[in-house]
């Protein structure tokens, strides 16, 4: 342990300064990115909830499917001609009209809290992407390691300041106000992916801009690929996983507390809890896991801990222990699990992490909800009397799925081969 950190020190200072000025310049994108989501997430959802309940929250999730094929079809289509600034500049502005729209009018147009609602996470997806798509360009994976726990801890840093203003300015200016406050985080966005790309080699990479980024070609590199079929799997069970348990926890929550902006300021609170801890396995615990117990090793955590997690929920649903397994799963989700589904990137070919990663990363997120939210749909009309025991008993399915997968990988020596 000595000697681990004044490594990384030593390693740092021997950066060159145009490398050092790069990563600054992602992890402030990284805060604002996470600043900006972490006070439309809970104000949208509190939204959405207030003008159409816990019951359409489903087919919001099934109209995120269409949404992000076009927008993943759009970036690839258009990346080569514009290039990734243009491209960036466009999906800003569009959130921004967004907010602004829905902070005036909601109330009097209530379909744009549906749209609000399907646009963020769409929107955060699609952020990070062409963030972390520049990202891999720079990082080698022995710098990966530890830098990727420094970026994400910058970002968990953004995600816990965010937090604060639904947390406790919700009740005293209303939720739909808060989303006013989101535009000047948007515009300091602009600057630093600006400053970001051209401190990347990626802005003089013309192997990017001359291929074609056909949808379609990204997923032929997908089917021929072992690791991003691993981590296409990964994503849509613990999307799946993650989609069921919010569903959960949203019924309770809509019961607990159904006054909108006390709703909105319970969300942000447990969010800066859930941030907090976040903060401390994306800059602590993340490294050390993957240090002492090895990367193959460390996959397992994330799927132990949630089984565990899913069989106490199933044993005890109670309000305070379904908070309790969806805060854990949504920290892991942020922390662990993205790092570690980061790293697997890095080995890859260049093709692959752009025509790939923008599918999986985008596309297969919300995929994966629509797919759970099927599920959810069809168990409360064929099964109205089983479904709150199904939603139990699937994460705990989905869970040991995984685990099993693992060790039939382990016998294939796939993580050996890829690292």
């Amino acid at each position: 342990m000595q000697t681990i950190f004044p490594r990384i020190k030593k390693e740092l200072i021997h950066c060159l300064k145009s490398e050092k000025l790069f990563f600054v310049f992602a992890m402030v994108c990284g805060f604002l990115i996470t600043s900006e989501y972490a006070i439309t997430k809970p104000t949208s959802n509190s939204i959405f909830i207030t003008h159409y309940g816990i019951k359409l929250y489903p087919y919001a999730w099934l109209a995120t499917v269409p949404l992000n094929f076009l927008v993943v079809t759009l970036y690839n289509r258009f990346l080569p001609r514009l290039g990734c600034f243009p491209i960036f500049l466009c999906s800003i502005l569009c959130t921004i009209g967004i907010n602004v729209l829905s902070g005036f009018y909601v109330n009097q147009y209530p379909p744009l809290s549906f749209l609000l609602y399907v646009w963020k996470d769409i929107y955060v997806l699609f952020m990070f992407q062409q963030i972390w798509s520049i990202i891999h360009t720079q990082t080698q994976i022995s710098k990966a390691k530890y830098l990727y726990g420094i970026l994400f801890g910058i970002s968990g840093c953004g995600s816990i300041f965010g937090s604060i203003i639904p947390g406790f300015l919700a009740i005293k200016v209303g939720s739909e106000h808060l989303l006013f406050m989101t535009a000047p985080l948007y515009l300091l966005l602009i600057l630093f992916y600006y400053l970001l790309l051209h401190q990347s080699s990626f802005a003089r990479n013309k192997e990017i801009y001359s291929t074609s980024h056909n949808t379609f070609q990204g997923i032929k590199l997908i089917c021929s690929s072992t690791s991003l079929k691993f981590i296409l799997f990964i994503v849509i069970l613990m999307q799946f996983s993650t989609t069921i348990m919010e569903f959960q926890f949203n019924s309770f929550l809509n019961l607990k507390f159904p006054i909108q902006d006390i709703r909105t300021q319970f969300y942000g609170r447990l969010w800066a809890t859930v941030n907090t801890c976040k903060l401390c396995l994306q800059f602590f615990a993340t490294f050390l896991l993957i240090r002492f117990l090895g990367f193959y090793n460390s996959q397992f955590v994330v799927p132990g801990i949630l089984l565990f997690n899913s069989i106490l929920s199933l044993c005890h649903p109670s309000f305070i222990i379904i908070t309790y397994s969806f805060g854990v799963m949504k920290t892991f989700d942020y922390s662990i699990f993205n790092i570690i589904k980061e790293m697997l990137y890095v080995p890859l070919k260049m093709e692959e992490k752009f025509k790939a990663k923008s599918i999986i990363d985008v596309f297969s997120y919300r995929s994966a909800k629509a797919l759970a939210s099927l599920f959810v749909i069809s168990m409360q009309i064929f099964y109205p009397l089983y479904w709150p025991s199904a939603f139990f008993w699937s994460p705990c399915v989905i869970f040991t799925t995984w685990i099993s997968v693992l060790f039939f990988l382990m016998k294939k020596q796939f993580f050996q081969q890829a690292f």
